[in-house]
C-alpha cells in the first residue's frame, strides 16, 4: 500500500520552494535588468554609428540636434508652420529601425493615436544627443538661410574635430516621456522644445554659448512642477536629464563608436556638480576637466570625459 505524505512533509516541501523563490526571484530580476542595461548600451552605440555615417554622408559633419527646411521634414512646429527635423529623423534613414530609440530600461513611448510610431519614437527619443558641442552656434548674417535663427547659425561639427573621440560624448541616456509628471509638452509648449526633448545637457550650462534646458546639480525645468517634473534623479533629474536607470549609471555612446556607462561622478569629474550643489552654474576647470574645452582655455566647448 502506497503511504501518502503527511501535513508536516507537504509544509517542508512548500517551506523550501519558498526559501528557493525567495532567494533567485532578486537573481532572476538583476539578470533581466543587466540584459536590458546590455541592450541599452547597444542601442546607444547603434545611434552613435548611425551619426558617423551620418557624417560621412554630408561632408564629414555631424547631425544637426535640429535641422529646418530640409526637404525631409515630417512635422511642422508653430503658427508658421516651420518645417523641422530633430537629430534622431536625420539619422533614421541610417539605422534598422526606429525602435532603436527607446531605452529598454524604461517605459515605453505612448504613442498617440493616428501618430506614426517610427516618427514620433525619432522625434521624443529616450536617448540624448550632445548638441552643446556637436551642433554649435556660430554668429551668421546669412537671413535667407533657415537654419539661421536670431542671427546664430547651427552647423554640426567636423567629425575630425574632436582631439579625443574616444572621449568625447556624442550619445547618453535620458529622461523617458513616462517620467514626466507635470504633464508639460516640450513639443507644443516650449519654443526648440523638439531639440531639448531630445537633448543631451551638460553640466555646464551657465557658461557655454549655447542655450540649456537644465543644469546638472539642480532640478531646473526638470524639477517644476510647471515644466517637465521628472521627480527621480533616476530619469536625470540632477544630471540635466541624463538618466541614471542603469545601476545609478549613465549610458553612453561616445564619438569614437564605442558605447557603455558611467557614474555620474566619474562623468563630472573637473566640476563642481554634487547630487546637492544648488546652483545654475557649475564650476569647471577649462585645463583639467573632465568636461573640459577643446585645450586649455579654448573658445570650442568640448563634453570631454577623461
Amino acid at each position: 500500500m502506497r503511504k501518502a505524505f503527511t501535513l508536516i512533509e507537504l509544509l517542508v516541501v512548500i517551506a523550501i520552494i519558498a526559501i528557493l523563490a525567495a532567494i533567485l526571484f532578486p537573481v532572476f530580476a538583476q539578470a533581466k535588468a543587466a540584459a536590458k542595461g546590455a541592450a541599452s548600451i547597444s542601442n546607444a552605440k547603434q545611434q552613435v554609428l548611425a551619426c558617423l555615417m551620418y557624417a560621412g554622408d554630408n561632408e564629414d559633419n555631424f547631425v544637426l540636434g535640429t535641422a529646418w527646411h530640409t526637404g525631409n521634414d515630417p512635422l511642422n512646429y508653430g503658427s508658421a508652420q516651420t518645417a523641422f527635423s530633430t537629430w534622431g529623423w536625420s539619422i533614421q534613414p541610417y539605422m534598422k529601425s526606429a525602435g532603436l530609440f527607446h531605452d529598454p530600461l524604461a517605459s515605453p513611448n505612448a504613442v498617440p493615436a493616428g501618430f506614426p510610431e517610427n516618427i514620433y519614437n525619432s522625434y521624443y527619443s529616450q536617448y540624448g544627443y550632445n548638441y552643446t558641442y556637436l551642433s554649435q552656434g556660430r554668429p551668421s548674417n546669412n537671413t535667407s538661410d533657415p537654419n539661421v535663427d536670431n542671427g546664430i547659425l547651427i552647423t554640426g561639427i567636423s567629425a575630425t574635430a574632436p582631439a579625443q573621440p574616444d572621449k568625447t560624448v556624442m550619445i547618453t541616456s535620458k529622461w523617458a516621456n513616462a517620467e514626466n509628471t507635470s504633464g508639460f509638452d516640450w513639443g507644443n509648449n516650449f519654443p526648440g522644445g523638439m531639440l531639448f526633448a531630445g537633448a543631451s545637457e551638460v553640466p555646464d550650462c551657465g557658461s557655454i554659448p549655447q542655450y540649456c534646458a537644465t543644469n546638472w546639480g539642480v532640478g531646473g525645468f526638470y524639477d517644476d512642477p510647471g515644466f517637465v517634473d521628472l521627480g527621480s534623479n533616476e530619469a536625470g533629474q540632477l544630471t540635466g536629464g541624463d538618466s541614471l536607470r542603469s545601476t545609478g549609471k549613465m549610458v553612453i555612446g561616445w564619438v569614437d563608436g564605442h558605447a557603455g556607462k558611467m557614474a555620474p561622478s566619474a562623468a563630472a569629474v573637473g566640476t563642481t556638480w554634487t547630487f546637492t550643489e544648488a546652483t545654475n552654474n557649475v564650476a569647471v576647470n577649462t585645463c583639467t576637466s573632465s568636461w573640459s574645452f577643446n585645450g586649455c582655455g579654448s573658445a570650442t566647448y568640448l563634453w570631454d570625459l577623461q
